[in-house]
């Protein structure tokens, strides 16, 4: 039985969710040495990734009507929390139980999915990789994606979904009680005897899955990359012509 779906999935979903805050982190150094001022930094900052935090916010919107969960308020306008994090945007519903809540707080991560892997594949050169994944087509493909069509407005579009799909530490409250409970639930087919069923009928399909969202993933971390570096070398230059450090 293969699990190399789950291996990279996992090994994917880690260096996105580890990589994730360093380019967030370079942007805003970036803005606040231009701008030397922390209030328009942050505008600026919520502006260049607004059609990210729009399509975060408005997926957490859908599946709350999807699930008839009341909506109290939903706000794009960055704000600061008391531990210096930027907050872009929020959505508030009224209080349910915790499968609903796990569900609109991953919303945005399965949207962001979606659309990245629409991107990817339409927009920007890559093959489809959805029904038969192939790295190495992928690899062939990327000194190609340049000459897509309308390819910075595309790589733009991909930069802000990727950067604000992930949910916030609000949306993960619910998910350790559903973790447990899925644990146990793959504990008793196991106890029971469907073990072997599920091995032979589920987990071929379950892997496969798995691999073509590993493969999104995998393009997010490239296109997250692919900006990173030349930041981190912009803002090294700043920080140099104009004497200015943030720590």
């Amino acid at each position: 039985m293969k699990f190399d779906g789950f291996l990279f999935f996992s090994i994917s979903l880690l260096i996105l969710v580890l990589v994730q805050p360093l380019l967030q982190r370079e942007i805003q150094i970036i803005l606040l040495l231009l701008t030397k001022k922390p209030n328009l930094a942050i505008g600026v900052f919520s502006l260049l990734l607004l059609p990210g935090v729009f399509i975060h916010e408005v997926s957490h919107l859908i599946m709350a009507i999807i699930l008839r969960v009341p909506v109290r308020k939903i706000s794009l306008i960055p704000q600061v929390n008391k531990k210096g994090k930027i907050r872009l945007g929020f959505l508030e519903t009224a209080k349910s139980d915790i499968l609903r809540d796990s569900l609109i707080g991953l919303a945005p991560f399965i949207l962001g999915l979606i659309l990245l892997g629409y991107i990817g594949m339409t927009k920007l050169g890559f093959v489809n990789f959805i029904e038969t994944p192939d790295f190495q087509a992928i690899v062939v493909n990327l000194k190609n994606i340049p000459e897509a069509a309308d390819f910075g407005l595309w790589f733009y579009f991909a930069f802000a979904i990727r950067t604000t799909m992930l949910p916030s530490a609000s949306d993960r409250q619910s998910w350790k009680f559903i973790m447990i409970v899925v644990a146990t639930i793959m504990g008793l087919v196991l106890i029971s005897g469907l073990g072997d069923w599920m091995a032979q009928n589920i987990f071929p399909i379950l892997n496969q899955w798995l691999l073509s969202i590993s493969l999104i993933l995998i393009i997010s971390i490239l296109i997250h990359l692919s900006i990173y570096f030349p930041a981190l070398i912009i803002r090294q230059l700043i920080s140099k012509l104009t004497g200015l450090t943030v720590s």
